[in-house]
């Protein structure tokens, strides 16, 4: 494997010099829940639908469903907070270095999410759990150690994680955690993965970007939006590859207001068509896929615990979920970008 690079049309990626279209998928619990039995099948069923990038958070996923496997990188507190100052878990490192080998080895490329919201001050995530917030000489390390663990995979690397920016604090974490992955890992494309809707960066922070992500998000009314988003970006800061990494997920209830009841959930051809409307009005290098019950990893159908267990309601088991027909239906997007290569 090689790091992806960005096309001279400065719109789309490659590798190895020839076109890249990302076909994403959501795992953001792949670090915590699966075990390498079960992560071995979903690499080779989501390889032959035709994905080609894998979506992890680096740290355990704040609304994964438990129970998990147990293993996680530092003590976890009573309050789900992580006590940063203590020594990793290498067991934990080790076994996020076999998730990554594995998919590498069968032709996927990592986007890891270095700083989720819950982690940094100031924004709707870390508000509803403050406890969670940890300082920022504890983020540089964690940084510092996210790329001496992992860049060995060739990794992608997401700033941010589900974040909006509401106080010049919460820039400076993010400013800060550009800065390191310039020093330690200067040749691997970086990104932020923003909050649902939302498009408010800095330029200071879209400079120290490579190429821009957004999430049209679960919201009832997503699909009715969905075409605003790359055109704002792309006219606010021009001249960078854009694609939708979170559009509505399969299975996802129909959010109308965050806590409140859904109305329902996101069935494969709205999930399609969302993507579709995306690539369309110009996030054009490449779409995510999700499946609800597959990116938080749900594996015992008694039990559905952990702290949005009840918000997102995940209704399927991890394999149900892998096989819903909405996968191979967004994998098939790269022909409105490479017709000649599918």
């Amino acid at each position: 494997m090689s790091k992806l690079t960005i096309a001279s049309d400065h719109q789309h990626f490659e590798r190895n010099g020839k076109p890249f279209f990302w076909v994403g998928d959501t795992l953001w619990s792949a670090f915590t829940n699966p075990t390498f039995e079960e992560w071995e099948e979903y690499l080779e069923y989501r390889k032959a639908q035709g994905f080609n990038v894998i979506q992890i958070n680096t740290l355990p996923q704040w609304d994964r469903v438990q129970p998990d496997l147990g293993i996680y990188p530092y003590p976890i507190r009573e309050d789900g907070s992580m006590d940063y100052n203590a020594e990793p878990n290498m067991e934990y490192v080790k076994r996020a270095q076999k998730i990554l080998s594995m998919a590498v080895e069968k032709g996927f490329t990592p986007a890891l999410v270095v700083d989720w919201a819950n982690m940094v001050p100031d924004n709707w995530l870390s508000n509803l759990f403050p406890t969670h917030v940890w300082p920022l000489e504890a983020v540089e390390q964690h940084v510092r150690r996210v790329v001496e663990w992992y860049d060995r995979y060739d990794p992608i690397y997401f700033v941010s994680g589900d974040t909006d920016l509401r106080s010049e604090e919460a820039v400076k974490y993010y400013l800060r955690t550009i800065e390191i992955l310039k020093e330690e890992a200067p040749l691997a494309l970086r990104t932020m993965h923003l909050c649902g809707g939302y498009l408010d960066l800095t330029q200071e922070l879209a400079d120290g970007l490579d190429f821009f992500i957004f999430q049209s998000g679960h919201h009832a009314d997503a699909i009715n939006e969905v075409q605003k988003y790359a055109p704002k970006l792309k006219k606010r800061f021009p001249g960078k590859p854009v694609l939708n990494a979170e559009p509505c997920y399969e299975a996802m209830p129909k959010m109308v207001e965050f806590g409140k009841p859904p109305i329902g959930f996101f069935e494969a051809d709205e999930v399609y068509e969302t993507g579709r409307l995306s690539v369309l009005s110009g996030a054009n290098a490449g779409i995510t896929y999700g499946a609800n019950g597959l990116w938080n990893w749900r594996r015992d159908p008694e039990r559905v615990e952990g702290p949005a267990a009840q918000i997102w309601g995940a209704t399927a088991l991890w394999r149900d979920a892998m096989h819903l027909p909405g996968a191979a239906r967004m994998a098939s997007l790269k022909e409105f970008a490479y017709p000649e290569e599918v």
